[in-house]
């Protein structure tokens, strides 16, 4: 029987960070789901160079930046449109 690869995106001690910081926003004052994301971008940001997406991810991201690019968006906006993309598949909502 193989293996099944995980698919978790957050190691167990960034899913502490993300718990310990959702409760001191929500202590602070904002909703259940603005300290959710809060939480979620500030792990986010201490490790950018963490591998959030498959290699299949990256290349299909890849691939919709060089299209938009070709249809004259800028090399930034292009690559946010091909990440943008890979995240609407991902959840399922294309």
């Amino acid at each position: 029987m193989a293996k099944k690869r995980s698919t978790h995106r957050y190691s167990p001690k960034e899913r502490r960070q993300v718990e310990h910081i959702e409760q001191s926003e929500e202590a602070r004052g904002h909703s259940p789901q603005e300290a959710k994301a809060i939480a979620y971008a500030t792990v986010n940001k201490r490790s950018p160079a963490k591998h959030r997406f498959s290699a299949k991810e990256d290349r299909e991201a890849e691939h919709v930046a060089e299209s938009e690019e070709a249809r004259g968006k800028s090399p930034e906006e292009a690559k946010r449109i091909g990440y943008a993309t890979v995240n609407k598949r991902r959840s399922g909502k294309a």
